[in-house]
This record gives C-alpha cells, sequence and structure tokens, in this order.
C-alpha cells in the first residue's frame, strides 16, 4: 500500500532528523527517534495530504471527463485502500472478476457509504471503474477532484433530462472502452437487511453499450461506520454472475432488473 509506506518513510525521516536537531551536540540519544513515530506519522500524514492535493489540482470536480486519467485513477485507488486498511476491513470475496480488457457494467446492492470505496480500491485502477454518484460527493476535499479525473459521473436524481444525459454517458464510457461503471440500483443506501426497490433504468446503460453486467453484492458493510476505526468488519463481497449482451439481448430493462434484483436478493439469503 504506497500511501502507508510513503507515510512512513515521511514518518521516520522525520524522526530522525528532529531527533539529531535537538542532540545536537550532546550526543544523540537512540531512544529518541521511537519516541518521535507518533508525531511523526502525523507530519507525514499532512505532507501527503498535500501531496495528494497538488496531485489531484489539475482536475475540475465540477467537469465531466468523457475519458479517464490513468493517474486519477491510481490515486483515488491508493488512498482509497488507505482508508479500507485504518478501517480495518477483513474482505471475503467470492467469485471472480470477469478477464480481458472489455469494459462492463457493475451493479451492486448499497448498504454503506464504504461499498464504492471498497470496490474502487480493488478494481478501480485495473478495470477503469468509474461510479455513478450523488453530486456532493464531488465536494469531498481531494476525493471529488480524483473521482472527476477518473470520470465518475454525477448524477442529478431530480431532473430527468439531466439523468438520462448522464446514462448516457455512462454508455459511451463502456462502449469506446474507456472505462466500465458502476452502479448502485437502489439508488441510495438501505437502511436494514432488506435491498430497496431498483431504479430500472441504470440497467439501459448496458443496452446501449452493449456490454456485460457483473452482478455482486455486499454483506457486513454497515457495520463499518460503527467499527470505524478501531474494531475489526468482517465484510463479503460476492460477484454472483456475469450477464453478457446475448443473456439480454431481448429482455427490457425492468426485466434485467428484476432478474439482478433476485440474484442479489438470493446471495444475501444464502448463508
Amino acid at each position: 500500500m504506497l500511501i502507508e509506506i510513503l507515510i512512513i518513510l515521511l514518518s521516520i525521516s522525520f524522526s530522525v532528523f528532529i531527533s539529531a536537531f535537538l542532540t545536537c551536540g550532546i550526543g544523540l540519544h537512540y531512544w529518541l527517534p521511537f519516541v518521535l513515530l507518533i508525531p511523526g506519522y502525523i507530519v507525514g500524514l499532512i505532507v501527503m495530504w498535500i501531496i495528494l492535493s497538488l496531485f489531484a489540482l489539475p482536475f475540475n470536480k465540477n467537469k465531466f471527463y468523457d475519458k479517464p486519467s490513468k493517474w486519477a485513477l491510481f490515486w483515488l485507488q491508493e488512498a482509497l485502500k488507505y482508508i479500507k486498511f485504518h478501517a480495518h476491513i477483513k474482505l471475503n470475496i467470492e467469485g471472480n472478476m470477469p478477464l480481458g480488457n472489455e469494459k462492463f457494467l457493475l451493479v451492486c446492492n448499497h448498504r454503506s457509504k464504504f461499498d464504492p470505496m471498497i470496490l474502487s480500491a480493488l478494481y478501480g485502477y485495473k478495470y477503469s471503474l468509474a461510479f455513478i454518484s450523488k453530486p456532493t460527493n464531488f465536494k469531498i476535499p481531494i476525493g471529488g477532484r480524483l473521482m472527476a479525473g477518473s470520470s465518475y459521473l454525477a448524477i442529478d436524481r431530480y431532473d430527468k433530462l439531466k439523468s438520462l444525459n448522464t446514462m448516457g454517458d455512462a454508455a459511451q464510457l463502456i462502449n469506446k472502452n474507456y472505462a466500465s461503471v458502476g452502479v448502485f440500483p437502489e439508488g441510495t443506501r438501505s437502511d436494514n437487511n432488506q435491498m430497496g426497490p431498483f431504479h430500472e433504468g441504470v440497467f439501459n446503460i448496458a443496452k446501449k453499450a452493449n456490454c456485460p453486467i457483473v452482478i455482486t453484492s455486499f454483506m457486513g458493510t454497515e457495520k463499518i461506520k460503527d467499527n470505524f476505526p478501531f474494531k475489526k468488519s468482517c465484510v463479503t463481497l460476492k460477484i454472483i454472475e456475469v450477464l453478457y449482451p446475448n443473456d439480454y439481448q431481448d429482455k427490457i430493462a425492468k426485466e434485467i432488473s428484476d432478474y439482478c434484483f433476485q440474484k442479489m436478493d438470493e446471495s444475501l439469503t444464502d448463508k
């Protein structure tokens, strides 16, 4: 995990430098660098925050990038790996993601704000995975700019025309083989263990792009917010099935939505 390694190196450098400065002329106390490791880590974290801010600066969080930047994808994934690590998430993955360079639509149930973070930390760079997200998420410092640069799409759920345009942009990302797109068909986080109704329109993205649909589900992510940052959270990600265009080309969006809902629901009740 690159960011954690860089922070530790900065921490060690700070500790050794300050120790040498404080003991200049009176001999180095070998225990002092160890005492300074904790404040050194905080300094390293601040320096890394500044560096990430500079890395994110070229990207306008209010702009849609029709081709993701590998630079933005890489640093966004590394930042989310850092968060995932310190959230003490023990992740169990069942199933395999599709191989090859073909881009796809990923659909998943939504239990926690950590859902897209975990998926991006796992697959963001490899599959150029961009999520459809609410506009307020683009206001997150550093993260909002890196999300924009990674071709994340903001959706206005209260404006039907803008929503349709967003779906069209998502289909273009996949169709041009620029990025895979992740969506949560419920549209918002569920408050209990039961999935909310799906917004069937998101499945038109796959029909327009003529791409595979990767059906996934999460279990346990709703516990992370209560356990963060000190307790371990056990999370299961199930990669249930991959639907290829031949599997759904004769179906309307509602039928695809119902099928995916059924598969996710079965995976959540299957112990």
